[in-house]
């Protein structure tokens, strides 16, 4: 009789790797009108691009569990291999991963480092999640210029909570009111 445990080190990889194989046809209709979707813009070469998506969306199903066992390990191996193509989905869910500790240690610093790569390409939850770091002082200094910041850029993207944190930081914090007082209190704006 198989050990549970050796099982689950052949299963789980097989398993991805058909998800890999049995993902490929639906992405190749998933683009905008200009080709590509705004997310995935970074990526430097189409092949890269390609193989940074369906090692997201690898990562996504290891992580949800769907169509495969839950491994968040595994999860953030996949997400890991997207963002190293700089693959801001990726990034933003390994940012996710290591802020909560899923398959990963717990590493503030870590979720700031890909959230800020992230959010450096435009996704707006990225930006949202930063400027909550940066005003709570998780894994970065505490400065609310930045908040303040990253908050106005996940804003001007549609993201409604930026929209209410930075009425919030303005009531608490009056100075950062205008964008302009935000930009002169940041040293480093991003």
């Amino acid at each position: 009789m198989r050990n549970d445990h050796d099982f689950s080190k052949r299963f789980l990889p097989a398993v991805c790797g058909a998800v890999f194989l049995a993902l490929s046809a639906p992405w190749a209709g998933a683009h905008t009108a200009s080709g590509v979707a705004p997310e995935d813009v970074a990526a430097a070469h189409s092949a890269d691009l390609t193989t940074a998506r369906l090692e997201n969306t690898i990562g996504t199903r290891c992580a949800l569990g769907d169509g495969v066992p839950q491994n968040y390990s595994l999860a953030a191996h996949w997400f890991n291999k997207a963002a190293l193509h700089g693959y801001a989905k990726a990034e933003y869910n390994l940012g996710m991963q290591y802020y909560f500790g899923q398959g990963v240690n717990k590493d503030e610093a870590k979720a700031a480092y890909w959230w800020e790569k992230a959010a450096a390409q435009g996704i707006p939850a990225a930006q949202y999640n930063l400027g909550n770091l940066y005003f709570l002082g998780q894994g970065v200094p505490q400065d609310y210029g930045k908040a303040g910041l990253w908050w106005r850029k996940a804003a001007a993207l549609g993201n409604v909570q930026a929209s209410r944190n930075l009425a919030t930081l303005a009531q608490v914090h009056p100075e950062y009111r205008e964008v302009a007082a935000v930009r002169e209190k940041t040293v480093a704006a991003p």
